[in-house]
């Protein structure tokens, strides 16, 4: 199950995932998986307090206090 998606006034849509933290394999898989699942090409991102950025399989990993202050 998806947090939430974003539907932008031109059709577009974006998928999140919110977590406290992935680093836990566990916790990562659950995150992760949800939008493995998606199959279009619309972004998707996964929002947590961890300071690291990275894209894993086409799917965005971000500070969530990056993200709320679009930096």
């Amino acid at each position: 199950m998806i947090d939430f998606m974003v539907q932008k006034p031109n059709n577009e849509r974006e998928y999140y995932q919110v977590s406290y933290t992935v680093n836990d394999e566990k916790t990562f898989e659950r995150e992760f998986s949800s939008l493995r699942t998606l199959r279009d090409s619309y972004p998707k991102y996964v929002l947590t307090l961890d300071y690291d950025k990275a894209i894993i399989d086409g799917i965005q990993k971000i500070n969530v206090i990056d993200w709320l202050l679009n930096k």
